[in-house]
């Protein structure tokens, strides 16, 4: 039986209609140190705004498909794009908003279940590709039904991310982790650590920037493909 937290997670967090949060995103990589600092508004059919206010002010307004536009207001022009990479379920509240945490929507990416066991009272999930023979392997820790831990390991062994979920906060009936530790392991010895924290939750209160709109005087920005300059106007 689901326990009450999963009870509202899955069910709860779908009949929301918005919710916004702000997120300080920072990266530590070859020794150096980057932060981005942005906010998140999503609702409940899959429309996000990103509004990042550094190091670079710009929005991104995307939905589920990975149709998304970049809007740069103090040039005035938008990029136009169509990659999944993209699509909001990509982003933690979208994600969770939707309730689809019992896979983090792997699913949707042609992953299935392969297996699931219950150890040290956590249950564990590990999921396949099985069209794609060089696709990771993913298992997924839950704790209460929440996910707290997540792993990507390739066909030859090697693990090339864990993810760490923690500092679950609910507000109203909508429960997600507040603190996301991701560790990307290249071919380099060097490993990236992305961390997010995420602050001033909000669950459908008014949101003036979900109904925001490019302008309809934005010019078009084309970015130049590798080896191709960019032509001036």
């Amino acid at each position: 039986m689901l326990s009450l937290t999963a009870l509202l997670v899955c069910t709860g967090a779908s009949a929301q209609r918005r919710v916004s949060a702000d997120a300080q995103v920072k990266t530590v990589t070859g020794g150096k140190v980057s932060t981005v600092n942005k906010s998140v508004h999503c609702s409940a059919n899959g429309r996000l705004i990103a509004v990042y206010t550094s190091p670079m002010h710009y929005y991104m307004i995307s939905n589920i498909k990975g149709e998304c536009k970049f809007y740069f207001p103090d040039s005035n022009e938008v990029y136009t794009d169509v990659n999944q990479v993209y699509g909001s379920m990509n982003e933690l509240i979208p994600l969770f908003l939707s309730g689809r945490i019992d896979d983090l929507g792997l699913r949707s990416f042609g992953y299935r279940q392969q297996s699931s066991a219950v150890e040290d009272g956590l249950l564990k999930k590990t999921f396949v590709n099985p069209s794609d023979a060089n696709a990771a392997t993913v298992e997924v820790v839950f704790r209460d039904y929440l996910p707290i831990f997540c792993k990507y390991t390739l066909p030859g062994g090697k693990v090339v991310n864990r993810t760490y979920y923690s500092d679950y906060r609910t507000e109203g009936t909508f429960t997600m982790p507040c603190r996301v530790t991701g560790i990307d392991y290249g071919d380099k010895k060097d490993s990236t650590v992305t961390r997010t924290i995420y602050s001033n939750l909000k669950v459908d209160q008014p949101d003036s920037v979900l109904d925001f709109e490019i302008p309809s005087d934005a010019r078009p920005l084309t970015v130049p493909k590798p080896g191709k300059a960019k032509k001036a106007r």
